[in-house]
């Protein structure tokens, strides 16, 4: 009877101490590095590391989800719990942003223009672009380059996909196109398109953080304040950065 007992308490021991909590983890960047396929990316592999952190101890259970920006912003406006990755604030309206905490910056981005080297293109305003075809992709805001596309300088030739984007490039259907340098170092690390033309000066630069919703439990958000400020000095992050070729891009704090 006694073992029988002693068998049952610790059967129940995961329920006396607390089920592991389940933290939604939220991205809407679809293109590599942050997602390569279904099972593979620096986004699963960012929760990977907010599961295994010693600092978690078990508490919490951090799962990845994909959305649409459109969604996103639907669920910051219903003040649902959860973690944005890869945010950058200039982007999201006060309203949104002020139902959630920043982090400071992990990567430091750039969208880049690319050009064939035999046709290299420099950026240096938007009028360099007067008479060209600038490759996009859909739903991006270039928010310098609007006006002279709407009033027919710049004729700008959208895409689904950086890859597209790479074809449209190599047939000479543009002239140059707009990529995120994450995206890039990505490819360039995998052999992929080496022998381009990157213009020295980028469209613009921005950080990418983690934007901790109010709405998470303090427990959660103590776990994450701790975690960013110790992730430029964690090991398995700067292996993370090899891998996704994105060394050149950490913020060190």
């Amino acid at each position: 009877m006694q073992r029988l007992a002693l068998l049952l308490m610790f059967a129940l021991l995961p329920l006396m101490c607390g089920a592991q909590q389940r933290v939604e983890v939220w991205t809407y960047h679809l293109a590599p590095p942050f997602i390569v396929d279904e099972n593979q990316g620096l986004s699963r592999d960012f929760v990977k590391l907010l599961n295994d952190d010693p600092g978690n101890k078990g508490r919490f259970r951090f799962e990845l989800t994909r959305l649409a920006r459109d969604r996103v912003d639907l669920e910051l406006e219903r003040k649902r719990p959860g973690v944005l990755l890869w945010a950058t604030p200039s982007f999201f309206s006060a309203a949104l942003a002020n139902n959630g905490r920043w982090s400071r910056p992990l990567l430091m981005d750039q969208q880049v223009f690319v050009s064939l080297p035999d046709a290299p293109f420099d950026y240096t305003g938007p009028e360099a672009l007067h008479g060209l075809v600038l490759g996009g992709v859909k739903g991006h805001n270039y928010r310098a380059l609007n006006s002279d596309v709407e009033r027919g300088r710049i004729t700008r030739q959208d895409v689904q996909t950086d890859v597209e984007n790479f074809a449209q490039l190599m047939s000479g259907r543009i002239d140059t196109l707009l990529i995120s340098r994450s995206t890039l170092l990505y490819y360039l690390k995998h052999a992929q398109h080496k022998n381009l033309y990157v213009s020295d000066s980028p469209l613009y630069e921005f950080g990418r953080h983690l934007l901790v919703t109010d709405a998470l439990e303090e427990a959660v958000s103590s776990f994450l304040a701790e975690f960013i400020e110790a992730l430029p000095s964690n090991p398995e992050w700067q292996i993370l950065l090899f891998r996704y070729g994105l060394k050149p891009m950490a913020s060190g704090g």
